[in-house]
C-alpha cells in the first residue's frame, strides 16, 4: 500500500505491505475539509463575546498571540475575532516569542495580517510588538513555588484585559500548548525561560498533564503548574479571555472563546479525544512533525519524537521524515542542544542532570531515546556528517530504509504517524 507523509512543503511517499502496517496515525483523523470562517464565527457569537466587548470597553487591551513557528490561519481568525476589539480604547498586540528569534520573515507576515485587519475593522489605536526574550524592557512580577524569577515584558503591564489567541496541542513536557505558556514563557525573559525549563527534566513534566486539565489525576505537572504561577504573577486581578483553536494543516478542527480556564480545560478534553491514541508498541515507527513550520529545523521537529517515543519497542528503530531547510537551529540553541548532543549519549545526560542550561532538556530527551534505540534514521536536508555527529542515522531513501527492515524481519511491525507534532500516543498496558 502507499502511504504519503508530509516531509517540508511536500509529500514523501512510501509503499509498505499492509499486512506490516499496525496503525496510520494522524491528526483528527475521519474528519472532512474544515470550514474556518464559518467554525470560527460560532466561536465568537454568544454572551462571552458580549461579556468580552462590554469588559473592554474604553480600556486597554493586550492581545498575546502565538509567533510564526505555528501553523495557526491567522488570516481567518484576525477576520473574524476583530470586530469585537473595537469597544477598546487602544490594543497592544504581542507575539509571544518566548526564546524563538522575534525578527523572522513569519512574524512579520503575522504583523502584516494584523494590519490589515485593524484596518478593515476600522481599529485605530494600536501597536504591534514581537517580544524579544534578550532585549525588551522587562520588569520583575515575583517569583513562583519552584523558585522562577518571573521576570516579564513591561508592555504587558498597563494592559487593563488580555486576549490570548492560541492554539491548543500536546506539548512533550508542558503538558499542552495553552494560553498560559503565551505568557511564560512567550512574554518572559530569557532567565525566566530558563529557570520554568529546567522542570522539563522531571519525568512528571510530560504530555497530557496540565494544573487545568478536567481530569484531577491528571493535573500534576510541575512545570506548568511554575508557568500558571507566572502567568498569575503577571496579570495579577485583571481579566484573561482567550480564543482558542485546535488546527490541523491550518485547518481549524475547533475554536471556542471565553474566560481562559474553563475553555482551555475543554480544549485539552477536546485534544485527548481527538488527537491522542493508545496502542501496543512495534518495532518500527515511521514519524513525520506534519511538514513547514513543524520540520523547520531540528530543534522544533524533535517534539515529533517525544510525542510518539512509546510506540517503539526498546532496542526498535525510528525513521524521521523531517525536512529541516534551517538545519539544527537557531544558533542560539546550538551550544548546549546541538553540541551537547554530540558527546557520548552517557556524558549528555550526565552532564545536564548536573547543571541544567536552557534548550539542553532537548539534547537530554534526544540522549535518552537513541540510548533506548537500536537506530533513528533521519531524512532531512541537513548534512550527513552533522547527523551522524549527534548519534542519528542520515539516509537520502526513506523506501530503501523500509525495504531493509522488511528483508531483515519479513514479519515486521511498522507504525506511521503523519502530524506527529500534535499527536501523542500512549503505551498500551
Amino acid at each position: 500500500m502507499k502511504v504519503d507523509i508530509h516531509y517540508g512543503d511536500g509529500i514523501v511517499s512510501l509503499q509498505i505491505p499492509e499486512t506490516n502496517v499496525t496503525h496510520i496515525i494522524r491528526p483528527w483523523q475521519d474528519e472532512g475539509q474544515a470550514d474556518n470562517q464559518a467554525i470560527l464565527q460560532q466561536a465568537v457569537t454568544g454572551s462571552d463575546i458580549e461579556d468580552f466587548r462590554k469588559v473592554i470597553a474604553g480600556r486597554r487591551l493586550c492581545v498575546l498571540l502565538d509567533d510564526g513557528t505555528r501553523d495557526v490561519p491567522f488570516g481567518d481568525i484576525f477576520e473574524q475575532l476583530f470586530a469585537a476589539l473595537r469597544t477598546s480604547s487602544f490594543v497592544r498586540f504581542l507575539i509571544c516569542t518566548g526564546t524563538h528569534e522575534p525578527a523572522t520573515p513569519q512574524n512579520g507576515r503575522i504583523t502584516e495580517q494584523i494590519e490589515k485587519a485593524a484596518a478593515k475593522a476600522q481599529i485605530n489605536n494600536f501597536e504591534i510588538h514581537a517580544h524579544d526574550c534578550d532585549r525588551a524592557e522587562f520588569t520583575e512580577a515575583g517569583a513562583t513555588s519552584h523558585g522562577t524569577e518571573i521576570i516579564s515584558n513591561i508592555l504587558a503591564d498597563d494592559a487593563d484585559v488580555f486576549l490570548v489567541l492560541s492554539d491548543v496541542k500536546v506539548h512533550y513536557f508542558a503538558g499542552y500548548s495553552n494560553p498560559i505558556k503565551n505568557f511564560v514563557p512567550g512574554i518572559c525573559a530569557f532567565l525566566t525561560a530558563e529557570q520554568n525549563h529546567s522542570l522539563a527534566l522531571d519525568d512528571k513534566s510530560t504530555f497530557g498533564v496540565h494544573p487545568w486539565h478536567p481530569d484531577g489525576d491528571r493535573r500534576n505537572n510541575p512545570l506548568a503548574s511554575d508557568q500558571l504561577e507566572g502567568m498569575r504573577l503577571i496579570v495579577k486581578e485583571r481579566p484573561v479571555f482567550t480564543l482558542i483553536t485546535i488546527t490541523t494543516s491550518g485547518q481549524i478542527r475547533w475554536a471556542r472563546f471565553g474566560p481562559v480556564e474553563p475553555v482551555s480545560a475543554e480544549a485539552f478534553a477536546t485534544v485527548d479525544q481527538c488527537n491522542t491514541h493508545t496502542i501496543s508498541p512495534a518495532g518500527r515507527l515511521i514519524v513525520s512533525p506534519g511538514g513547514l513550520p513543524n520540520d523547520v529545523d531540528l530543534y522544533i521537529a524533535q517534539r515529533a519524537l517525544e510525542l510518539t517515543k512509546e510506540a517503539v519497542t526498546d532496542g526498535g528503530e525510528i525513521l524521521f521524515l523531517a525536512a529541516c531547510p534551517n538545519g539544527i537551529g537557531e544558533e542560539k540553541t546550538m551550544e548546549n542542544f546541538y553540541h551537547r548532543l554530540t558527546k557520548p549519549v552517557d556524558e549528555i545526560l550526565n552532564s545536564i542532570e548536573t547543571e541544567y542550561k536552557l534548550y539542553s532538556h532537548k539534547s537530554y530527551k534526544f540522549a535518552q531515546l537513541i540510548r533506548r534505540l537500536k537506530q533513528i534514521h533521519i531524512y532531512s536536508q541537513i548534512p550527513d556528517d552533522i547527523v551522524r555527529a549527534a548519534h542519528l542515522y542520515p539516509t537520502h531513501q526513506p523506501q530503501a530504509v523500509v525495504d531493509n527492515w522488511l528483508a531483515e524481519q519479513p514479519d515486521t511491525k511498522i507504525t506511521v504517524v503523519d502530524g506527529a507534532n500534535k499527536i501523542a500516543l500512549y503505551k498500551a498496558s
